[in-house]
């Protein structure tokens, strides 16, 4: 039995004719609304951090300088929380609706979610209380009793802020890729 050329060519010649089965993505609008997000949420991670950084290195005055990062942090995290919550839940319907491969991005939200809760609304508050007591005694923190603990706090602070980094990096790089969105069988 011979093959027939004719037909066996036909598929070569015919763009129309598909030898593999192309997978289209899912739910294509959602994905870029979840990509958006993520580089606007790594980028303004990243900002803060850059501007708390240039806050401390331009005023000479510690004290204030910790002060005026501190309640930039504070402000921006509302943002930065809303974007993280419309990230998950997001992702948490497109999972519901077969897109296992968006699993992926669980960790980082949750430790980019924790990370920010936890600076703005129990360290820098903590510190914040920190530094009234030590001006009310009238001298600055860091001569203060609590030094030592004010310095603690702002090292677990920095460290947050770094471990929001590289979450909200590894979100968007996560989320960047295209295959990302295929559907695959579970």
């Amino acid at each position: 039995m011979k093959p027939n050329l004719i037909s066996c060519c036909s598929a070569l010649l015919n763009p129309f004719y598909h030898m593999v089965e192309i997978s289209k993505p899912y739910y294509p609008l959602a994905h870029r609304l979840l990509r958006f997000i993520a580089y606007i949420l790594a980028g303004g991670i990243f900002a803060q951090a850059l501007s708390c950084g240039i806050f401390y290195f331009l005023i000479y005055d510690s004290q204030a300088a910790g002060m005026l990062a501190h309640l930039m942090i504070q402000h921006l995290s509302y943002f930065f929380l809303g974007g993280v919550f419309i990230i998950m839940s997001v992702s948490n319907i497109l999972i519901k609706r077969g897109l296992s491969q968006l699993r992926v991005i669980r960790i980082p939200s949750l430790t980019i979610f924790l990370a920010i809760a936890t600076t703005s609304f129990l360290l820098i508050p903590r510190m914040d209380y920190l530094r009234e007591t030590a001006l009310i005694d009238g001298m600055p923190v860091m001569l203060s009793p609590f030094a030592n603990y004010f310095a603690i706090l702002n090292a677990i602070a920095l460290l947050l802020l770094i471990a929001q980094m590289i979450f909200s990096g590894l979100m968007a790089w996560r989320l960047s890729d295209p295959q990302l969105t295929q559907m695959t069988p579970d």
